[in-house]
Protein backbone atom coordinates (compact mmCIF):
# COMPACT_ATOMS: atom_id res chain seq x y z
CA UNK A 1 0.00 0.00 0.00
CA UNK A 2 1.48 3.34 -1.01
CA UNK A 3 1.99 6.34 1.16
CA UNK A 4 -0.86 8.38 -0.35
CA UNK A 5 -3.42 5.74 0.50
CA UNK A 6 -2.05 5.47 4.04
CA UNK A 7 -2.38 9.22 4.49
CA UNK A 8 -6.04 8.96 3.57
CA UNK A 9 -6.56 6.02 5.90
CA UNK A 10 -4.80 7.79 8.77
CA UNK A 11 -7.10 10.80 8.34
CA UNK A 12 -10.23 8.63 8.07
CA UNK A 13 -9.19 6.76 11.21
CA UNK A 14 -8.63 10.01 13.13
CA UNK A 15 -11.91 11.44 11.84
CA UNK A 16 -13.71 8.24 12.86
CA UNK A 17 -12.27 8.62 16.37
CA UNK A 18 -13.60 12.19 16.42
CA UNK A 19 -17.08 11.06 15.37
CA UNK A 20 -16.95 8.37 18.03
CA UNK A 21 -15.84 11.11 20.39
CA UNK A 22 -19.01 13.06 19.64
CA UNK A 23 -21.03 10.01 20.56
CA UNK A 24 -19.11 9.47 23.79
CA UNK A 25 -19.16 13.15 24.74
CA UNK A 26 -22.95 13.05 24.56
CA UNK A 27 -23.22 9.72 26.37
CA UNK A 28 -20.86 10.80 29.17
CA UNK A 29 -22.08 14.39 29.61
CA UNK A 30 -25.85 14.36 28.97
CA UNK A 31 -26.82 13.99 32.65
CA UNK A 32 -24.37 16.63 33.84
CA UNK A 33 -25.35 18.98 30.98
CA UNK A 34 -29.04 18.57 31.77
CA UNK A 35 -28.46 19.30 35.45
CA UNK A 36 -26.24 22.36 34.92
CA UNK A 37 -27.50 23.81 31.61
CA UNK A 38 -30.94 22.20 31.28
CA UNK A 39 -29.81 20.91 27.89
CA UNK A 40 -28.54 17.30 27.64
CA UNK A 41 -26.95 18.10 24.27
CA UNK A 42 -25.04 21.17 25.49
CA UNK A 43 -21.56 19.63 25.29
CA UNK A 44 -22.38 17.62 22.18
CA UNK A 45 -23.38 20.73 20.25
CA UNK A 46 -20.28 22.59 21.34
CA UNK A 47 -18.01 19.66 20.49
CA UNK A 48 -19.64 19.42 17.05
CA UNK A 49 -18.80 23.08 16.41
CA UNK A 50 -15.27 22.50 17.70
CA UNK A 51 -14.88 19.60 15.29
CA UNK A 52 -16.05 21.66 12.30
CA UNK A 53 -13.59 24.43 13.18
CA UNK A 54 -10.84 21.84 13.68
CA UNK A 55 -11.44 20.36 10.23
CA UNK A 56 -11.20 23.82 8.67
CA UNK A 57 -8.02 24.46 10.65
CA UNK A 58 -6.64 21.11 9.46
CA UNK A 59 -7.26 22.04 5.80
CA UNK A 60 -5.67 25.46 6.28
CA UNK A 61 -2.63 23.87 7.93
CA UNK A 62 -2.09 21.79 4.81
CA UNK A 63 -1.60 25.04 2.88
CA UNK A 64 0.71 26.96 5.21
CA UNK A 65 4.40 27.41 4.49
CA UNK A 66 6.15 25.57 7.31
CA UNK A 67 9.35 27.49 6.60
CA UNK A 68 7.55 30.68 7.66
CA UNK A 69 6.33 29.01 10.84
CA UNK A 70 9.90 27.89 11.49
CA UNK A 71 11.27 31.40 10.78
CA UNK A 72 9.08 33.04 13.42
CA UNK A 73 8.94 30.18 15.91
CA UNK A 74 11.02 32.03 18.53
CA UNK A 75 8.59 34.94 18.50
CA UNK A 76 5.63 32.55 18.67
CA UNK A 77 7.13 30.73 21.64
CA UNK A 78 7.73 34.05 23.42
CA UNK A 79 4.09 34.93 22.73
CA UNK A 80 3.06 31.60 24.26
CA UNK A 81 5.18 32.38 27.32
CA UNK A 82 3.39 35.73 27.56
CA UNK A 83 0.02 33.92 27.48
CA UNK A 84 1.17 31.63 30.29
CA UNK A 85 2.02 34.71 32.35
CA UNK A 86 -1.44 36.16 31.58
CA UNK A 87 -3.00 32.92 32.81
CA UNK A 88 -1.15 33.19 36.13
CA UNK A 89 -2.08 36.85 36.61
CA UNK A 90 -5.63 36.93 35.26
CA UNK A 91 -6.60 33.41 34.26
CA UNK A 92 -9.82 31.69 35.18
CA UNK A 93 -9.48 29.34 38.12
CA UNK A 94 -11.17 25.96 37.73
CA UNK A 95 -10.64 23.15 40.21
CA UNK A 96 -8.02 25.11 42.15
CA UNK A 97 -5.78 25.81 39.13
CA UNK A 98 -5.41 28.77 36.80
CA UNK A 99 -4.92 27.17 33.39
CA UNK A 100 -7.53 28.93 31.28
CA UNK A 101 -8.09 32.33 29.72
CA UNK A 102 -11.78 33.16 29.62
CA UNK A 103 -12.96 34.39 26.20
CA UNK A 104 -16.71 34.82 26.35
CA UNK A 105 -18.21 31.34 26.50
CA UNK A 106 -14.92 29.66 25.59
CA UNK A 107 -12.12 28.67 27.96
CA UNK A 108 -8.78 28.85 26.17
CA UNK A 109 -5.82 26.88 27.55
CA UNK A 110 -2.44 28.38 26.49
CA UNK A 111 -0.47 25.35 27.70
CA UNK A 112 -2.03 23.39 24.82
CA UNK A 113 -0.28 25.71 22.35
CA UNK A 114 3.06 24.42 23.61
CA UNK A 115 2.25 21.27 21.66
CA UNK A 116 2.73 23.40 18.56
CA UNK A 117 5.19 26.16 19.39
CA UNK A 118 7.52 24.32 21.78
CA UNK A 119 7.50 21.28 19.52
CA UNK A 120 8.43 23.27 16.39
CA UNK A 121 11.01 25.26 18.37
CA UNK A 122 12.69 22.06 19.57
CA UNK A 123 12.76 20.57 16.05
CA UNK A 124 14.42 23.74 14.76
CA UNK A 125 16.81 23.87 17.72
CA UNK A 126 17.98 20.29 17.25
CA UNK A 127 18.83 21.05 13.62
CA UNK A 128 20.71 24.26 14.48
CA UNK A 129 22.65 22.53 17.25
CA UNK A 130 23.19 19.24 15.44
CA UNK A 131 26.99 19.54 15.48
CA UNK A 132 27.20 20.28 19.23
CA UNK A 133 24.21 18.35 20.60
CA UNK A 134 26.58 15.86 22.26
CA UNK A 135 28.05 18.64 24.42
CA UNK A 136 26.15 19.72 27.50
CA UNK A 137 27.03 23.43 27.67
CA UNK A 138 26.68 24.20 23.95
CA UNK A 139 24.05 21.68 22.96
CA UNK A 140 21.76 20.83 25.86
CA UNK A 141 21.92 23.70 28.35
CA UNK A 142 20.27 26.37 26.11
CA UNK A 143 17.20 24.22 25.42
CA UNK A 144 16.99 23.31 29.12
CA UNK A 145 16.88 27.02 30.00
CA UNK A 146 14.01 27.63 27.55
CA UNK A 147 12.26 24.53 28.88
CA UNK A 148 12.82 25.66 32.48
CA UNK A 149 11.10 29.01 31.85
CA UNK A 150 8.02 27.24 30.51
CA UNK A 151 8.10 24.69 33.33
CA UNK A 152 8.28 27.43 35.97
CA UNK A 153 5.19 29.13 34.57
CA UNK A 154 3.33 25.81 34.34
CA UNK A 155 4.19 25.01 37.95
CA UNK A 156 2.84 28.39 39.05
CA UNK A 157 -0.60 27.61 37.55
CA UNK A 158 -0.11 24.89 38.99
CA UNK A 159 0.12 22.14 36.34
CA UNK A 160 2.80 19.65 37.31
CA UNK A 161 1.26 16.97 35.09
CA UNK A 162 2.04 18.95 31.94
CA UNK A 163 5.60 19.47 33.19
CA UNK A 164 5.99 15.71 33.61
CA UNK A 165 4.51 15.14 30.14
CA UNK A 166 6.98 17.50 28.46
CA UNK A 167 9.87 16.10 30.51
CA UNK A 168 9.14 12.63 29.17
CA UNK A 169 8.71 13.98 25.64
CA UNK A 170 12.02 15.86 25.78
CA UNK A 171 13.93 12.83 27.08
CA UNK A 172 12.60 10.74 24.17
CA UNK A 173 13.53 13.47 21.69
CA UNK A 174 17.03 13.63 23.20
CA UNK A 175 17.38 9.91 22.50
CA UNK A 176 16.24 10.43 18.90
CA UNK A 177 18.58 13.34 18.12
CA UNK A 178 21.64 11.65 19.62
CA UNK A 179 22.22 13.27 23.01
CA UNK A 180 24.78 11.34 25.04
CA UNK A 181 23.28 8.61 27.19
CA UNK A 182 25.12 9.81 30.30
CA UNK A 183 23.63 13.31 29.90
CA UNK A 184 20.17 11.81 29.59
CA UNK A 185 20.80 9.67 32.67
CA UNK A 186 21.88 12.70 34.72
CA UNK A 187 18.81 14.64 33.53
CA UNK A 188 16.51 11.81 34.54
CA UNK A 189 18.10 11.67 38.01
CA UNK A 190 17.77 15.46 38.42
CA UNK A 191 14.19 15.26 37.19
CA UNK A 192 13.28 12.55 39.69
CA UNK A 193 14.84 14.52 42.56
CA UNK A 194 12.93 17.64 41.50
CA UNK A 195 9.73 15.61 41.28
CA UNK A 196 10.19 14.26 44.80
CA UNK A 197 10.81 17.77 46.14
CA UNK A 198 7.79 19.24 44.33
CA UNK A 199 5.57 16.47 45.67
CA UNK A 200 6.86 16.64 49.23
CA UNK A 201 6.51 20.42 49.68
CA UNK A 202 2.87 20.47 48.56
CA UNK A 203 0.57 18.32 50.74
CA UNK A 204 -2.15 17.95 48.09
CA UNK A 205 0.35 16.40 45.66
CA UNK A 206 1.56 13.98 48.28
CA UNK A 207 -2.06 13.10 49.08
CA UNK A 208 -2.69 12.44 45.40
CA UNK A 209 0.30 10.07 45.21
CA UNK A 210 -0.78 8.25 48.37
CA UNK A 211 -4.31 7.91 47.01
CA UNK A 212 -2.85 6.42 43.83
CA UNK A 213 -1.32 3.57 45.82
CA UNK A 214 -4.42 3.20 48.00
CA UNK A 215 -7.42 5.29 46.88
CA UNK A 216 -9.44 4.02 49.85
CA UNK A 217 -7.28 6.17 52.16
CA UNK A 218 -9.43 9.10 51.04
CA UNK A 219 -12.41 7.59 49.15
CA UNK A 220 -14.44 10.82 49.18
CA UNK A 221 -11.50 13.06 48.34
CA UNK A 222 -8.27 12.42 46.42
CA UNK A 223 -9.13 8.78 45.75
CA UNK A 224 -12.68 9.43 44.54
CA UNK A 225 -11.96 9.75 40.80
CA UNK A 226 -9.76 6.68 40.70
CA UNK A 227 -12.29 4.58 42.62
CA UNK A 228 -15.15 5.61 40.36
CA UNK A 229 -13.01 5.01 37.29
CA UNK A 230 -12.18 1.51 38.51
CA UNK A 231 -15.86 0.86 39.13
CA UNK A 232 -16.55 1.86 35.52
CA UNK A 233 -13.95 -0.60 34.25
CA UNK A 234 -15.34 -3.32 36.49
CA UNK A 235 -18.94 -2.72 35.42
CA UNK A 236 -17.95 -2.85 31.76
CA UNK A 237 -16.41 -6.30 31.98
CA UNK A 238 -15.54 -7.89 28.65
CA UNK A 239 -18.51 -6.84 26.52
CA UNK A 240 -19.64 -3.64 28.21
CA UNK A 241 -23.07 -2.63 29.49
CA UNK A 242 -24.07 -1.03 26.19
CA UNK A 243 -24.02 2.46 24.70
CA UNK A 244 -25.81 4.92 26.97
CA UNK A 245 -26.30 2.32 29.71
CA UNK A 246 -23.32 3.29 31.84
CA UNK A 247 -24.02 4.48 35.39
CA UNK A 248 -20.83 6.38 36.22
CA UNK A 249 -21.93 9.37 34.14
CA UNK A 250 -24.78 9.89 36.64
CA UNK A 251 -22.57 12.41 38.43
CA UNK A 252 -20.41 9.69 40.01
CA UNK A 253 -17.28 10.12 37.87
CA UNK A 254 -15.94 13.70 37.69
CA UNK A 255 -14.64 14.88 34.29
CA UNK A 256 -16.40 11.96 32.61
CA UNK A 257 -16.57 13.75 29.24
CA UNK A 258 -13.02 15.14 29.40
CA UNK A 259 -10.09 13.47 31.15
CA UNK A 260 -11.92 10.26 32.14
CA UNK A 261 -13.90 9.63 28.99
CA UNK A 262 -11.97 6.39 28.43
CA UNK A 263 -13.50 5.06 31.65
CA UNK A 264 -16.97 5.58 30.18
CA UNK A 265 -15.84 3.85 26.98
CA UNK A 266 -14.63 0.91 29.08
CA UNK A 267 -17.91 0.79 30.97
CA UNK A 268 -20.20 0.95 27.95
CA UNK A 269 -18.09 -0.99 25.40
CA UNK A 270 -16.14 -3.21 27.75
CA UNK A 271 -12.64 -4.61 27.45
CA UNK A 272 -13.20 -5.57 23.82
CA UNK A 273 -14.32 -2.12 22.73
CA UNK A 274 -11.56 -0.41 24.72
CA UNK A 275 -8.93 -2.60 23.10
CA UNK A 276 -10.32 -1.78 19.66
CA UNK A 277 -9.89 1.95 20.34
CA UNK A 278 -6.34 1.35 21.55
CA UNK A 279 -5.59 -0.68 18.41
CA UNK A 280 -6.69 2.27 16.27
CA UNK A 281 -4.48 4.66 18.24
CA UNK A 282 -1.57 2.22 18.02
CA UNK A 283 -2.00 1.87 14.26
CA UNK A 284 -1.98 5.64 13.79
CA UNK A 285 1.09 6.02 16.00
CA UNK A 286 3.18 3.34 14.32
CA UNK A 287 2.27 4.57 10.83
CA UNK A 288 3.34 8.09 11.82
CA UNK A 289 6.57 6.80 13.37
CA UNK A 290 7.24 4.70 10.27
CA UNK A 291 6.90 7.82 8.17
CA UNK A 292 9.12 9.87 10.47
CA UNK A 293 11.93 7.32 10.18
CA UNK A 294 12.06 7.67 6.40
CA UNK A 295 12.14 11.46 6.10
CA UNK A 296 15.58 12.67 5.03
CA UNK A 297 15.33 16.33 6.06
CA UNK A 298 16.38 16.67 9.71
CA UNK A 299 13.92 19.42 10.66
CA UNK A 300 10.94 17.68 9.08
CA UNK A 301 11.97 14.34 10.58
CA UNK A 302 12.27 15.80 14.10
CA UNK A 303 8.99 17.64 13.64
CA UNK A 304 7.16 14.45 12.65
CA UNK A 305 8.83 12.52 15.45
CA UNK A 306 7.72 15.20 17.91
CA UNK A 307 4.12 15.13 16.71
CA UNK A 308 4.02 11.33 16.85
CA UNK A 309 5.40 11.29 20.41
CA UNK A 310 2.94 13.96 21.60
CA UNK A 311 -0.03 11.90 20.41
CA UNK A 312 1.42 8.62 21.65
CA UNK A 313 2.29 9.93 25.12
CA UNK A 314 -1.11 11.59 25.53
CA UNK A 315 -2.91 8.32 24.82
CA UNK A 316 -0.63 6.36 27.16
CA UNK A 317 -1.05 8.88 29.99
CA UNK A 318 -4.82 9.30 29.60
CA UNK A 319 -5.50 5.56 29.41
CA UNK A 320 -2.93 4.88 32.15
CA UNK A 321 -4.61 7.35 34.51
CA UNK A 322 -8.12 6.06 33.73
CA UNK A 323 -7.12 2.45 34.30
CA UNK A 324 -5.14 3.22 37.47
CA UNK A 325 -1.60 2.61 36.19
CA UNK A 326 -0.61 6.26 36.73
CA UNK A 327 -1.54 8.87 39.36
CA UNK A 328 -4.40 11.17 38.42
CA UNK A 329 -3.41 13.79 35.85
CA UNK A 330 -5.78 15.86 33.78
CA UNK A 331 -5.01 15.09 30.14
CA UNK A 332 -7.59 14.68 27.36
CA UNK A 333 -7.79 11.65 25.11
CA UNK A 334 -6.76 12.94 21.65
CA UNK A 335 -9.63 13.47 19.17
CA UNK A 336 -12.19 11.96 21.58
CA UNK A 337 -12.33 13.98 24.81
CA UNK A 338 -14.45 17.12 25.01
CA UNK A 339 -12.54 20.37 24.60
CA UNK A 340 -12.06 22.98 21.90
CA UNK A 341 -8.43 23.94 22.48
CA UNK A 342 -7.32 20.31 22.60
CA UNK A 343 -9.20 19.40 19.43
CA UNK A 344 -7.90 22.46 17.55
CA UNK A 345 -4.31 21.73 18.50
CA UNK A 346 -4.47 18.04 17.63
CA UNK A 347 -5.94 18.68 14.19
CA UNK A 348 -3.35 21.42 13.64
CA UNK A 349 -0.59 18.93 14.51
CA UNK A 350 -2.11 16.36 12.18
CA UNK A 351 -2.22 19.01 9.46
CA UNK A 352 1.45 19.83 10.07
CA UNK A 353 2.34 16.15 9.81
CA UNK A 354 0.45 15.81 6.52
CA UNK A 355 1.90 19.08 5.23
CA UNK A 356 5.43 17.78 5.80
CA UNK A 357 4.86 14.30 4.45
CA UNK A 358 3.10 15.37 1.26
CA UNK A 359 6.55 16.22 -0.09
CA UNK A 360 7.36 12.52 0.12
CA UNK A 361 4.14 11.28 -1.43
CA UNK A 362 4.77 8.43 -3.80
CA UNK A 363 8.32 7.86 -2.51
CA UNK A 364 7.47 6.29 0.85
CA UNK A 365 5.85 2.96 1.45
CA UNK A 366 4.38 2.24 4.85
CA UNK A 367 3.93 -1.44 4.34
Amino acid sequence: MGFKINRQIIFLTVFSLSLFGLLMVYSSSCIYAWRVYQDPMYFLKRQFVFLLISLILFLLTLLINIDILRKYIKELLIFNIFLLIVVILAGREIGGAKRWIYLGSINFQPSELLKIFFLVYCADYFVRKKQVIKYFKEGILPILIVTGVNFLLLLLEPDMGTVIFWSGWLILMFLIVGVKKKHIFYLIICGLISLIVLISIYPYRLARILSYFDPWIDPQGKGFQLIQSQIAFGEGGFWGVGLGEGKQKFLFLPAAHTDFIFSIIAEEFGFLGSCFILVLYSWIFFKMVGTSLKISDDFFRYLCWGISLVLGLEVIINVGVSSGFFPTKGMPLPFISYGGTSLFVHYFLLGLFFNVTKEYEGSISLR
